[in-house]
């Protein structure tokens, strides 16, 4: 039962890189067949991702603290 909100926050990670691989992919193919230029929307859209991912790097990492150090777990808790 220790493990599972480490496992939890890294397929969290894993889902993010996937998307963020799967988007990358869709912007090259829209920008292979000429659909659309890149400019500010495409900018705007990478700032936004690379926010989330920044939040979710810190505020998972402290959301597996907190569950350390809750009562259930044999060495944690207050």
């Amino acid at each position: 039962m220790g493990l599972i909100p480490v496992i939890m926050y890294v397929v969290g990670l894993g889902v993010f890189g996937f998307a963020g691989w799967v988007m990358n992919g869709i912007k090259a193919i829209l920008l292979d067949a000429g659909i659309h230029e890149t400019g500010t929307t495409f900018d705007f859209m990478l700032y936004i991702w690379a926010g989330c991912t920044i939040i979710y790097l810190i505020f998972g990492g402290l959301w597996v603290i907190k569950k350390y150090n809750e009562e259930n777990y044999q060495y944690g808790g207050l």
